[in-house]
């Protein structure tokens, strides 16, 4: 059987018309875990892309991209992957923050790539205290006496109810209304530091957008995930375009989930479209085919706009907060050394594997006699490859089965990775120490990644997992990379356990819902500490009506 993996391209003219007639408008709604934060803490972050055409949640683009501003400037970005316009992370705040107020947004590429788009109607605003440094944003002021809270509104068909248990709280959450709500849950400390003023998810959905003006000429529609640019750098104009047509490469460490290509164009630019790339990664760029005498390399482009953020509202402090910012920087600093992962809930995500398991044959090579050299491994027990010279070069073959079952080694080029990691020059592997070999896996199909047809693949798996002893071309590149975060509950069952209990979120669930008249039943375990505690529900209905409920815990 074919297998055919090509990233699927839709022009904006098929975007436009999936509302009848209609562009599809898309708008994201961050809401996040607490407004108040110290530097070095997690902020939990809930997505809701909306398409402001029909107020309902868009399936349509597939990640959105977060963007923290203080008065300094663009501080911290993140990527949420989206799946029916839904998707969470958590964002971690430099410790080098300085003490004031921030500005919290996203936005997808298609709702950005509008002409006049604006990020700002919803945006919420966040207090950050850096606890370890003096260091304070512009206009920060110390006032004589501790600021009011911002009034939070409230309403929707979400009814919540809190009541007391043994070492815990129970809440119960019940939609009384006729659509489905999707929402997320928070129970923080509520201490004297105030939430600063700011735009809430009220605020966003009476937002007024301006007439359609239609999307500039860079603007590509997301659908299938995150699309990588990537620009030739390292040579002149003539070796730009003797680049052209050539194909490029990116892929992570891995069992071959995060590899894709695609050919350079005239200008020197490269896209590659991708099912989303979850994760810090390391990500290796090369370009196939490039002469010794013309060295380049490929350069990621952000993919962040760093929209202007307005004016933010300046922070006002109280030196009575001293006490409360005490434990919040405890309770950060307790949680980060010692808490780090067993306070969190993995959550399933949107995730594509280019090549299915159960087409793949593995061949564990300490299950066999070892070899000292890696082409004995092809003739002594695995029949699927080969070795043959093609013009000044030795190629790896895998064999393919027709459709008639009959057996035969094609002439194409197989794609050949160790690790995870695209090797172009086949005698390197040839070359390579098959001690550092665990297994090596084999798919004996074509394979078609964009417009680039390999029969066959072949992944080299080592003990290690990072391609110990590889030597790669000169123009490979290997740059860090910020990929989508894994979606998290962070329930706080493991607090305490070893280490003081000094959580300031004590309980956050970002993917909920409910269907009219169900009800859902939380138990949150409480801290150590004395204190006034809240639960904060906030979402959208099917029909995209706001929905906001607040519950102080008894």
């Amino acid at each position: 059987m074919r297998k055919i993996f090509i990233s699927i391209f839709l022009s904006l003219s098929l975007a436009s018309s999936l509302c009848a007639g209609e562009p599809l408008r898309e708008r994201v709604y961050l809401s996040t875990d607490r407004d108040v934060f110290v530097a070095g803490d997690a902020v939990w972050l809930s997505a809701y892309c909306l398409d402001m055409q029909t107020r309902q949640l868009s399936s349509f683009s597939k990640i959105a991209y977060v963007e923290l501003h203080g008065a300094g400037g663009l501080a911290c970005t993140a990527k949420i992957a989206l799946d029916g316009g839904r998707g969470a992370a958590s964002m971690q705040l430099p410790n080098t923050l300085p003490t004031g107020n921030y500005r919290l947004f996203a936005y997808t590429q298609l709702g950005a790539g509008e002409t006049g788009f604006d990020p700002l109607p919803g945006a919420r605003v966040l207090s950050v205290f850096n606890t370890f440094t003096t260091e304070r944003s512009e206009g920060v002021t110390v006032a004589d006496r501790t600021p009011e809270a911002a009034a939070r509104r409230s309403g929707g068909p979400l009814e919540l109810q809190t009541s007391n248990g043994s070492g815990a709280t129970h809440l119960t959450l019940r939609n009384t209304g006729g659509r489905t709500v999707f929402f997320d849950l928070s129970v923080h400390h509520r201490d004297l530091i105030p939430a600063p003023a700011g735009q809430g998810v009220f605020d966003f959905a009476e937002a007024k957008l301006p007439g359609f003006q239609g999307y500039g000429p860079d603007t590509v529609a997301e659908y299938e995930g995150e699309i990588l640019r990537a620009r030739v750098t390292g040579t002149d104009a003539a070796g730009v375009k003797a680049m052209q047509d050539k194909y490029a490469f990116i892929s992570s460490p891995g069992s071959g989930e995060n590899v894709y290509s695609s050919a350079i164009q005239p200008d020197g630019t490269v896209r590659f479209f991708t099912t989303n790339v979850y994760g810090e990664q390391e990500m290796f760029l090369e370009i196939e085919g490039v002469e010794r005498t013309n060295i380049c390399h490929l350069e990621l482009e952000s993919p962040f706009r760093n929209f202007p953020a307005g004016e933010i509202p300046a922070l006002q402090m109280s030196n009575a907060y001293a006490p409360a910012l005490e434990l919040r920087s405890l309770g950060m600093q307790v949680e980060r050394n010692f808490n780090a992962d067993s306070l969190y809930t993995d959550l399933p995500f949107r995730y594509q594997q280019l090549f299915g398991e159960d087409d793949r044959r593995s061949y564990i090579l300490d299950d066999y006699t070892r070899f000292p050299v890696m082409e004995e491994l092809f003739v002594e027990f695995i029949p699927e490859l080969r070795v043959r010279r093609v013009g000044d070069r030795r190629e790896i073959q895998v064999r393919a089965t027709d459709g008639l079952g009959n057996m035969s080694f094609p002439q194409g080029a197989a794609l050949v990775m160790v690790d995870g990691i695209p090797v172009l020059d086949h005698g390197k592997i040839l070359s390579y120490d098959p001690l550092l070999v665990e297994r090596i896996d084999i798919w004996s199909d074509t394979y078609f990644m964009g417009i680039r047809a390999f029969s066959g693949i072949v992944n080299f798996v080592t003990y290690k997992g990072n391609l110990p002893s590889m030597q790669f071309e000169d123009n490979v590149r290997i740059v860090d990379f910020q990929g989508c975060g894994f979606p998290q509950a962070y329930t706080g069952e493991g607090a305490g356990a070893r280490y003081p209990d000094f959580r300031q979120t004590l309980y956050w669930h970002p993917l909920l819902s409910l269907a009219p008249g169900e009800t859902l039943t939380v138990d949150c375990k409480m801290p150590e500490y004395e204190g006034a505690f809240e639960a904060v529900a906030e979402g959208f209905t099917d029909a995209g009506d706001p929905v906001s409920v607040v519950s102080i815990l008894p």
